[in-house]
């Protein structure tokens, strides 16, 4: 039987290393995921900046910086989950740790992975395995994706992540490894059609009906706000919540920007349309023009 190496990760010496940027409130956390946002360079599953905001604070949690934890969190099934090396980056770390080691036992179908970590003063470490025959179990092994192009790795990341989550549940703060969670998930097996593309949006309001010729009247003065086709005319809103629409439109066409013209399309779609006839029109040709500003970033 050919012996496997056992890995033993050392825990690092002392040593300076860059200080990185670091929110000291809300608000500049929200500046800093919009920025990163608008970057076009998180990751796919942070799709908004509020997303990427929760991520940084799950990362500040257990001790990543925001550029850090963007990288190394990962939301599976609404679920926040950190990245196996990044785990056993934070364990390594910690002066509570003595000692990590990694290994396989057996070869073939008899093929085990081994990690034992021992926590400083604890007089046993803490050892957990996962076989082969676990993830036949658990309906894993040879599954299409990393379980068939890199099985090895994955029963390594099964054993580290029961090991590290035993032995530092305050370390890792409760999460568990993203290479535990994605493969666990249900996976969806009917074929849907994809939904039709929104309509596309004339950016020019719509005229006011002309004044009944008989009998003749005085014409109306033209409105702010276009009317209702009923004839109703709805409730105009404040100030303030027209400046709410134009701050949430802003945010939206930017993110929306970043991915394509129907991204964008959807955002008009969602925030605008339902109220255009209850703003006014400086309001309405406000948001008018922050679409086509975000549509020419995209041209």
């Amino acid at each position: 039987m050919t012996e496997v190496p056992i890995i033993k990760h050392n825990l690092p010496a002392n040593g300076g290393r860059p200080l990185a940027i670091i929110p000291s409130d809300l608000d500049s956390v929200l500046r800093l995921s919009r920025a990163i946002s608008l970057s076009g360079m998180a990751p796919g599953d942070l799709k908004t900046p509020e997303q990427i905001m929760v991520a940084i604070m799950h990362g500040a949690e257990v001790g990543l910086t925001p550029m850090m934890a963007i990288q190394r969190i990962a939301v599976i099934g609404g679920r926040a989950t950190i990245w196996g090396d990044a785990a056993l980056g934070l364990v390594i770390s910690n002066p509570l740790c003595d000692d990590i080691e990694e290994s396989f036992e057996g070869e073939g179908d008899t093929k085990v992975a081994v990690c034992s970590v021992r926590r400083r003063g604890k007089e046993k470490p803490v050892v957990r395995k996962f076989s082969v025959a676990d993830a036949k179990t658990a309906g894993l092994w040879g599954k299409s994706g990393p379980w068939k192009n890199y099985p090895d790795r994955m029963l390594q990341m099964r054993a580290r992540g029961f090991a590290l989550r035993d032995a530092f549940p305050d370390v890792l703060g409760g999460l568990y490894l993203r290479e535990e969670v994605e493969e666990d998930q249900p996976r969806a097996v009917s074929i849907l059609e994809p939904p039709a593309p929104p309509p596309m949006i004339e950016h020019a309001p719509p005229e006011p009906d002309p004044p009944e010729p008989d009998p003749p009247a005085p014409e109306p003065p033209e409105p702010d706000t276009p009317p209702d086709p009923d004839g109703a005319s709805p409730a105009k809103l404040t100030a303030d919540e027209e400046a709410e629409i134009v701050a949430r439109y802003t945010d939206a066409a930017a993110a929306a920007a970043v991915k394509d013209s129907d991204a964008l399309d959807a955002a008009w779609n969602d925030i605008i349309v339902p109220i255009q006839d209850q703003l006014s029109r400086d309001t309405w040709e406000a948001c008018a023009a922050i679409d086509d500003k975000n549509r020419s970033r995209i041209e």
